[in-house]
């Protein structure tokens, strides 16, 4: 077997991790920057004429972003933005959100992405919470905003930004000064911001940009939101060394566009969940693996790879690219360990691998001492990479974060929560949790978050949420005692109420009602004797309508089947829709790649999402079967369509039809 990230490629990168120190010590590397504002003032006076970044038709050089940086910058220190304030960013993933978190930063301040998609809740929550002075969004984000918090509406403001000076602007923070806050779930009933600094994640850029060798050709898709851990290292990355960084023009996951757009653009390189890179590989370029080929780096992370599902990728001979196991959680700057491999050299499952540039990892025992090679242990990080710790949080940031003193480091260390053992070669294997804390498509989730929001509905007593293995990707299940004389609410009427409070990825799929929660003997929770939640059995199919043929039910069985396979259950009729049902956004396009594959038919997101149930699907398939949706009579623009999926996502998650 190769050693990793020893792969073929027309210029080999730098090794992931090479040999140094004590196990568990990355490499020690001086840093040629600790300020990624320097870094990219430099870029941009060496290639200023160069594209930076794009989405659709509008984009800016790198003189243009360098300078409307400095204009935003200068309208921010006008409403009173210091070094150490916090910026709060609540917009679109387009050209506007990188000019923001540039500018936020050269005002000397830390930046916090919401993602706009969260429901007004949880961002009120999160505005409130991280105390920014300003929050910047657009005409159409204020109202998403909670009363009383400073805002800067880009569009209003346009003309006054534009009018500002956009030349450079004096550093106005330190390398020690936090660069970021990330919410991420809290098992407490509230997310919580995890701050790291300047000269951190600076240390990650150079690391990531070394290793996966990135330059002036290279062209990044950023394909995960604003508000994730691991967009953030993928917008500066392409800026530091030349390249340019693309923003899709839609608002939607769908898989087909994103490949259409490697294809468009020559992308060479994806960071992103397994999640979410598997449907491009199994659904659009599936049989079409040429489609992906100007992939040089396929960087995922976030959740096990299944790397199995990817050979017909890997093994494709238009195939240049390789995959990045990336490791590292939010508070600890994003990556602390990777591992590479391709088509040579994968293994199942794929370890976490081995610790970055001045990065310290140790597998400690219940008594806090280092373990050896084979036996599993509580992973801690320590050296360059760990963060400020949580906003606000003093008594979880004491429970978390200590000084320890070990062979090869004595420091401030993050207990991970994660079981892990080292291996003889250096690496890491990653065994689960020693928690409640766990992982869907790639984000973090405390069940006791979702307890919470459960047990603050009138009609529930108590809630316990777990995971179960589901047919394409772990399912969370919810147990329910409901209050004395309460009825359990019907399934669709429980998401809609989360759906309040909680993002989409956190809303279990399935939901069912007990007495009490089973205990163990010491009075806890036992979540090992939670009964199955079966599937509701399905309603009989409705007699046939007149004018239909048993075609019509062929249809309909076919896309059942397909429901029931992305499901892991069959719906409870033919008319309950997707969502209702326990669908989720990557589902449908599981459902959209199952259509193709077994029909050979491309359907818009958008029509999956006009089209939410078996059968108003079925019938959209048989009046449709002699066209292909990208070429029938009236088929929408790209940009029309998923503004209208968009549109219709809304209209799901708040009940209408």
């Amino acid at each position: 077997m190769q050693q990793a990230g020893s792969v073929r490629m027309e210029q080999a990168p730098a090794r992931v991790a090479d040999a140094a120190g004590p196990m568990g010590a990355g490499p020690l590397r001086a840093m040629a920057w600790e300020m990624v504002t320097l870094a990219f003032a430099r870029q941009a006076r060496e290639t200023p004429d160069r594209t930076a970044v794009r989405r659709g038709d509008v984009l800016l050089t790198y003189a243009g972003l360098d300078a409307a940086a400095n204009r935003l910058a200068r309208q921010l220190m006008a409403q009173g933005v210091r070094r150490g304030d916090r910026v709060a960013l609540l917009l679109p993933r387009d050209v506007d959100a990188v000019v923001a978190i540039l500018g936020v930063l050269r005002a000397g301040a830390a930046y916090v992405p919401v993602d706009m998609a969260y429901p007004e809740a949880r961002i009120h929550f999160i505005v409130r919470d991280c105390g920014c002075r300003v929050a910047i969004t657009t005409s159409a984000g204020l109202s998403r905003l909670p009363a009383g918090v400073a805002s800067l509406a880009l569009d209003a403001q346009a003309q006054a930004i534009a009018e500002t000076p956009g030349d450079a602007l004096p550093a106005a923070s330190g390398p020690d000064d936090a660069i970021y806050v990330i919410y991420t779930s809290g098992s407490t009933g509230q997310p919580k911001g995890a701050a790291v600094t300047h000269r951190s994640f600076a240390n990650l850029l150079q690391w990531y940009i070394r290793t996966l060798g990135l330059n002036g050709g290279d062209a990044t898709l950023l394909v995960s939101a604003l508000g994730f851990d691991l967009t953030q290292k993928n917008i500066y990355a392409p800026l530091l060394t030349g390249g340019t960084l693309y923003l899709p023009d839609f608002d939607v996951f769908d898989p087909e566009a994103i490949v259409a757009t490697v294809e468009k653009r020559s992308i060479t390189f994806l960071n992103c969940t397994p999640s979410t890179f598997l449907p491009l590989v199994e659904g659009a370029a599936a049989g079409r693996m040429e489609r992906l080929a100007s992939l040089r780096w396929a960087v995922l992370g976030g959740e096990p790879i299944p790397i199995r599902r990817l050979l017909p990728w890997l093994d494709h001979p238009a195939c240049q690219g390789q995959i990045l196991n990336s490791y590292g959680p939010t508070e600890c700057t994003d990556i602390c360990a990777a591992w590479a491999m391709g088509a040579a050299n994968w293994e199942d499952p794929a370890p976490l691998g081995r610790p970055v540039d001045n990065v310290f990892l140790a597998v400690l025992d219940e008594a806090r001492q280092p373990v050896g090679p084979g036996v599993e242990g509580e992973l801690w990080i320590g050296g360059m990479g760990v963060g400020l710790g949580y906003l606000g949080r003093p008594e979880l940031n004491a429970e978390r974060f200590m000084t320890l003193r070990l062979p090869g480091h004595e420091g401030r260390m993050y207990r991970t929560g994660d079981r892990v053992s080292w291996r003889a070669d250096g690496a890491l294997d990653f065994f689960g949790r020693l928690d409640h804390q766990t992982k869907i498509r790639g984000h973090r989730v405390e069940l006791g978050e979702i307890e919470a929001a459960l047990c603050a509905h009138a009609d529930i007593r108590d809630a316990c949420v777990a995971v179960r293995d589901g047919a394409a990707e772990p399912r969370l299940l919810a147990w329910l005692v409901m209050r004395a004389g309460a009825a359990m609410p019907p399934e669709a009427g429980l998401r809609r109420y989360l759906g309040e409070k909680l993002p989409e990825h956190m809303i279990p799929v399935a939901f069912a009602a007990l007495p009490a929660l089973p205990l163990s003997p010491n009075g806890k929770i036992d979540r090992q004797a939670l009964p199955d939640i079966a599937a509701p059995a399905p309603e009989p199919p409705p007699p046939a309508r007149g004018g239909e043929t048993a075609d019509s039910e062929d249809m309909e069985n076919l896309v059942l089947g397909v429901w029931r396979d992305v499901l892991g259950q069959a719906p409870a009729s033919p008319e309950q829709n997707f969502f209702d049902a326990g669908g989720t956004s990557v589902g449908l396009a599981r459902v959209q790649a199952a259509i193709r594959a077994r029909l050979g038919r491309d359907l818009a997101v958008v029509e999956l999402f006009a089209h939410p149930t078996v059968a108003s699907l079925a019938r959209l398939l048989r009046q449709t079967q002699d066209a292909p949706a990208g070429r029938r009579k009236g088929a929408p623009a790209v940009g029309l369509r998923q503004a209208e999926a968009l549109r219709r996502m809304a209209l799901v998650r708040g009940g209408g039809r």
